[in-house]
């Protein structure tokens, strides 16, 4: 099979440098190219410094750190258009999307490949000089390099969707682009289009470690109709990135999660709440959001209450019918309340607070956030009811690593760390921004 010729050695050894251009995450168009690429060489750098023992000791951390941070500022669509140029038109679709998706693992493997070169060399930025519409820009920039003449890189942004998005950049006057348009254009001229796609995808595949993941549908935690799958998956896979793996999602009932675990057929629960039976079974995460379960009921109800005991106080003999989920484990607080009400349970938040409303059902008991949503969208049912003001459970939400993979401990450990650098880095929190979550 052909393989591609690989960038000249001293090319390749710049391309460390040049990634730290593309990490302009959430930045508009508004913003100065220059700051955009000033402020993604610092971030970047920091990571490299932070990570380091994770570079070091998990074979594809970079190449993950590459993903979370630079693809998303990269318009590696745009890039692979240009690269395949006039060959573009006449691949067919699939064609297209097996290129386009190969591509980008080609160049996030030779980006990973280059961040060894780094050296913590300065780099100087000139002002941005924008074409005619303003909505192109380049920033040139130099390389300082002690006892050597400097490196001049010129980066190539322009504006789609209010973004600057990277789509080239010049090496002493080397177009990236053009770099690997000729290697495609070499092993298409010796063997094909179709063959030289094909060689592509199949030399550039994702090596990362992938755990499957699973879960049941919990808007606004967890839903496949949802933006990056709901809140609680957002995180889990934004850490698990983070700490060197990649997931597969799927979505099912609990019960079908709990037997994966058991069977190992899934690596990783994606949402828990800690029991000790689990915990047998299970290697638990620390901690990654914190579910307030409250009360919901109707504004008729004169039901009142600061604390869990004077819950249980007000309701005893009241013959209260308490909603509550099918499967979910509420714990050791939940079961001493259970005696004193009748359950009933639901699978769906909507018709259980429906219920709440028509007085099917007296009280319901949900997570904070979920209830809030779930009104927001139903103001002719919230006008019937109001979420009391005291939780009266919390529950830690972590994630769960099933026993059957060896790996279960380490697995956990690294995603407690990586957890705790996005705290402290703010990427967390930008995560919860994005979902609106209540702060």
């Amino acid at each position: 099979m052909p393989t591609f010729i690989r960038l000249h050695q001293h090319l390749l050894k710049l391309l460390c440098l040049l990634t730290c251009v593309f990490y302009a995450q959430f930045s508009t168009a508004d913003n100065d190219p220059r700051a955009v690429v000033e402020s993604a060489a610092k971030a970047m750098t920091s990571r490299l410094i932070s990570d380091k023992d994770k570079i070091a000791n998990q074979e594809y951390y970079l190449e993950n750190l590459v993903d979370e941070l630079l693809l998303p500022a990269v318009d590696h669509e745009l890039m692979a258009k240009k690269v395949l140029a006039k060959h573009w038109r006449k691949a067919s679709a699939a064609q297209r999307n097996q290129f386009t998706e190969s591509f980008k693992h080609k160049v996030i493997r030779t980006y990973a490949g280059a961040f060894k070169a780094f050296n913590g060399e300065k780099i100087v930025f000139e002002d941005a000089k924008y074409n005619k519409s303003g909505k192109k820009a380049s920033v040139k920039s130099a390389i300082q390099r002690v006892g050597a003449p400097p490196i001049n890189i010129t980066y190539l942004l322009y504006v789609k969707n209010n973004r600057w998005l990277t789509y080239d950049a010049v090496i002493e006057g080397v177009s990236l682009v053009k770099s690997f348009r000729d290697q495609i254009n070499q092993s298409i001229d010796e063997h094909g289009l179709a063959q030289a796609i094909s060689a592509l995808a199949n030399e550039y595949k994702t090596e990362s470690k992938v755990l499957v993941m699973a879960g049941g549908t919990w808007e606004p935690y967890i839903s496949n109709k949802l933006p990056a799958n709901g809140l609680a998956v957002n995180i889990v896979s934004q850490v698990m990135k983070r700490a060197g793996y990649e997931v597969e999602m799927r979505f099912m009932p609990w019960q079908r999660v709990s037997e994966g675990l058991a069977n190992g057929e899934i690596d990783v629960s994606v949402a828990s709440w800690y029991n000790q039976t689990r915990a047998q079974e299970s290697q638990f995460s620390d901690p990654y959001l914190v579910n307030d379960l409250m009360i919901i009921k109707r504004k008729d109800d004169s039901l009142t209450f600061n604390s869990i005991a004077e819950f249980k106080q007000n309701i005893d003999q009241k013959n209260y019918r308490l909603g509550v989920f099918k499967d979910f484990g509420y714990g050791d607080e939940f079961n001493n309340i259970a005696p004193l009400v009748s359950l009933n349970y639901y699978k769906f938040c909507n018709l259980m607070i429906r219920d709440v409303a028509t007085n099917n059902t007296d009280i319901a008991l949900i997570d904070h956030w979920t209830a809030v949503s779930s009104l927001e969208n139903k103001q002719n049912i919230a006008s019937h009811l109001e979420v009391a003001p005291t939780p009266l459970i919390s529950r830690n939400l972590h994630i769960t690593i099933s026993h059957k993979n060896s790996q279960y401990q380490q697995i956990a450990t690294n995603f407690n760390k990586a957890l705790k650098a996005m705290k402290t880095d703010g990427s967390y929190t930008k995560i919860l921004e994005q979902h609106s979550y209540p702060i």
